[in-house]
């Protein structure tokens, strides 16, 4: 073989290694904060604080500068969690938490057996029917709500307060879905039980559902964010952001592992600030890594840093916000890319010319996540996040190790660029 074959096989395999190993870190990342020993990076069970400790030690392993004595700022949330094994029956049937059921955010401590009581379209349809049905005595039962062939429109302002306000003064309420099952954590306790059930592990005809689902409400939790930068020549910041929290536990045994939203984020951070921090990248901006908590809850934690900051926010000369960025095979959405022109005209130019990506997406301004309070507080920022064929989201599905990140590569190179030309 000549060795002019030899050295373009050997300069392939490094240039494969190398794409192979840009991830090792991410991964690595991914799988340990997204694991169930993180119990969902919630607050029940204090995944919040693990996952925090974790991202603090590798700043500091990066020698990131701190703002006080600690990495951390402190503040406090409210929150409900249900940490204890929660079961649910119906009839004779046992239903899977997660999989073929889900206790909403705000439901409170439920025990025992109750009637089912079933509220449908054949009575929804008829005023009459559902006028005297309105009029019944719910609160020893969980009433039902089944819509399927209902196709009225108008029913969906009552059906909305019938299943977060509870205006049948049920002791609980069941609503059915259709496809995978999505949940959300609650900063409060209401006074009733919200279930969400698959259609396809709904028993026929239910007459009685057996509850013990125990909920345990946090009035003032301590949780917090994560603040450290890289030095560079100027007092001035370009800021990159994600949230870490998730959405903790439902029961001991199930956890929402949240690899796409946010352990992406959160190892694109950490991958970012080992890059800036090495000697060779040190910035003519400081860098400042942010990682918030409360986002799932409410993007609580960047509304506090707004509103305690840490320096003043006129330094910050650009923020970037990186939330689900696991897949990318057909490329980014920008947020306030129409509202801030220059910055994502340089995106998509600098896209265009290296191929880094499928598509730059433009979007405008959106209160959909930790760059808003920013906004709001007159900061130019960016929310970027992947756009793919990977759906998994808020389920317990959502595991690291099936985060495709295929756009992970080119949106980490494509930020590069973009923080040299925010040098200028």
């Amino acid at each position: 073989m000549k060795k002019n074959t030899l050295l373009l096989i050997f300069v392939a395999l490094f240039i494969s290694q190398s794409k192979a190993q840009d991830t090792t870190y991410v991964r690595n990342v991914m799988n340990t904060i997204g694991s169930a020993e993180y119990n969902g990076r919630g607050y029940g069970l204090g995944g919040h604080t693990m996952a925090a400790k974790y991202i603090s030690a590798e700043l500091k392993r990066f020698g990131l500068k701190q703002f006080k004595k600690s990495y951390f700022q402190d503040f406090n949330i409210s929150v409900n969690t249900f940490t204890e094994e929660n079961n649910v029956s119906i009839d004779n049937t046992k239903l899977v938490p997660a999989q073929d059921f889900l206790i909403a955010g705000f439901s409170n401590t439920t025990k025992g057996k109750f009637k089912i009581v079933v509220l449908n379209a054949k009575i929804i349809k008829h005023k009459r029917r559902y006028r005297k049905f309105l009029k019944k005595d719910f609160s020893k039962t969980f009433v039902l709500i089944d819509t399927i062939g209902l196709g009225k429109p108008s029913f969906k302002t009552s059906y909305n307060s019938i299943c977060q306000n509870n205006t049948l003064k049920a002791r609980g309420i069941i609503q059915i879905a259709e496809q995978k099952l999505t949940h959300s954590p609650s900063q409060w306790q209401q006074n009733f039980c919200l279930l969400t059930i698959l259609r396809k592990q709904l028993p026929q005809g239910a007459k009685n559902i057996t509850l013990n689902i125990y909920a345990h409400y946090f009035e003032q939790l301590k949780t917090q964010n994560i603040a450290g930068y890289v030095k560079g020549r100027s007092d001035s910041f370009i800021v990159f952001s994600a949230h870490y929290d998730h959405l903790g536990n439902m029961g001991k045994s199930v956890y929402f592992p949240g690899g796409n939203d946010n352990s992406s984020g959160t190892a694109m951070l950490l991958d970012l600030a080992k890059h800036f921090s090495a000697q060779k990248n040190i910035p003519k901006y400081n860098i400042l890594f942010l990682f918030f908590s409360g986002e799932e809850l409410g993007i609580l934690g960047s509304q506090y840093f707004t509103e305690n900051p840490l320096f003043p926010l006129s330094k910050i000369k650009f923020l970037t916000n990186l939330d689900m960025i696991g897949s990318g095979d057909i490329g980014i959405q920008v947020v306030n890319g129409s509202v801030f022109s220059p910055e994502f005209e340089f995106l998509t130019k600098t896209n265009e010319e290296k191929k880094y990506l499928p598509e730059v997406r433009i979007r405008g301004a959106a209160a959909n996540s930790d760059h808003y309070f920013f906004y709001v507080k007159g900061v130019r920022c960016f929310f970027i996040y992947t756009l793919g064929e990977y759906s998994e989201y808020h389920n317990i599905y959502d595991h690291p190790q099936s985060v495709p990140l295929i756009g992970y590569n080119g949106l980490f190179r494509l930020l590069n660029d973009f923080s040299k030309y925010l040098e200028q």
